[in-house]
């Protein structure tokens, strides 16, 4: 019997915490702007308006905001869904390498201090 739940799968916390980046898709034709809806140490979330398929490899470069740095990671797209006429939300997974996304939470709520 079904309750209609989405089972969970994640096996980190994800942090809710908008840190800017920059990505490119694997067709290099542009680079989109936006930013983090969350974070975790293997994973992250974001809002685009540009349509990506599932298993797209992106470079993404995380800003962080107290001091500019810019950390960049190897992504893919997990999942999708359209959430209005030109939005979509996506999941990534980094493929490069995992991060520690405790430190870059702090320091994004303590550069709007």
């Amino acid at each position: 019997m079904s309750d209609g739940c989405r089972q969970e799968r994640r096996k980190l916390v994800r942090f809710l915490v908008a840190i800017p980046l920059k990505y490119v898709s694997s067709n290099l034709k542009s680079i989109n702007a936006t930013c983090t809806q969350n974070i975790s140490g293997q994973g992250l979330g974001l809002i685009s308006d540009e349509e990506l398929p599932i298993n797209t490899p992106l470079i993404i470069c995380l800003k962080v905001p107290d001091n500019g740095e810019e950390i960049t990671l190897e992504a893919e797209v997990v999942w999708s869904k359209q959430v209005d006429d030109f939005k979509y939300r996506y999941g990534l997974k980094l493929k490069s390498r995992p991060i520690k996304p405790i430190p870059l939470v702090l320091r994004t709520i303590y550069s709007k201090l």
